[in-house]
């Protein structure tokens, strides 16, 4: 079950939050659509710049609130703002034919950027570098073993997996490589997993590369655990 199932989805409720904190059984589609045109504008405007987790929360149907969770805030924010100011626009942009289409009128929307400090704990962040680092024409097993020392610094990580695919090295044929050290219990619903992918783009194709982070058990509180 664990192999067909993103980590992530699997676990919603125990110890992973919705990256959407809101409902609204009035325009749910609309604001669905919203939260994914956001998204994706952020995604396309930074894409290697460190973004590691984009949460919205929507308290009513006039505001709602972006966290960008980021190991370069710097970038994202720029000189006296000036690129958060350029994001926000271009996301009103993308988001005001969508509301006026449903004929409601566009929340205002607050950014809040959170910096990611222990880089080696998250699996967004290792999957950016190998993919920057594939792109450069490194070794992909050089790849791989370097992110895994990477991990083992941490001794919150007590495992990590790491699977990429393509044409690696820019061989004719696709194969895939796959690296592990330490535990790694898919099946276990109480295991904290923390799980990313990414795409190298190179000359010769598309390489994916998947991250797998196990970091302990864990369960949001007492109540789900009984």
């Amino acid at each position: 079950m664990s192999h067909k199932l993103s980590p992530f989805s699997l676990r919603l409720g125990l110890n992973q939050n919705f990256r959407s904190a809101w409902f609204f059984k009035r325009s749910f589609k609309v604001l669905l659509e919203a939260d994914y045109l956001i998204r994706k504008t952020i995604w396309t405007m930074f894409p290697k710049s460190g973004v590691v987790d984009i949460v919205i929360e929507r308290k009513s149907l006039e505001h709602s609130k972006v966290i960008v969770k980021t190991s370069k805030p710097g970038v994202l924010i720029g000189r006296e703002g000036q690129k958060l100011k350029q994001l926000q626009a271009e996301i009103n942009k993308t988001l005001e034919p969508l509301f006026k289409r449903a004929k409601m009128s566009k929340p205002a929307l607050d950014f809040d950027i959170l910096e990611v400090r222990k880089q080696n704990l998250c699996a967004q962040i290792l999957a950016q570098q190998a993919a920057f680092e594939i792109e450069k024409r490194q070794s992909v097993r050089r790849v791989m073993k370097r992110l895994i020392e990477r991990a083992r610094q941490q001794r919150e990580n007590l495992g990590i997996r790491v699977q990429i695919s393509g044409r690696l090295n820019g061989s004719e044929i696709h194969r895939t490589e796959v690296l592990s050290w330490g535990k790694m219990p898919l099946s276990t619903l109480r295991a904290k997993i923390e799980y990313a992918t990414d795409r190298a783009k190179c000359t010769y194709g598309i390489v994916g590369i998947k991250v797998w982070l196990y970091q302990g058990e864990k369960i949001k509180n007492e109540e789900n655990s009984e």
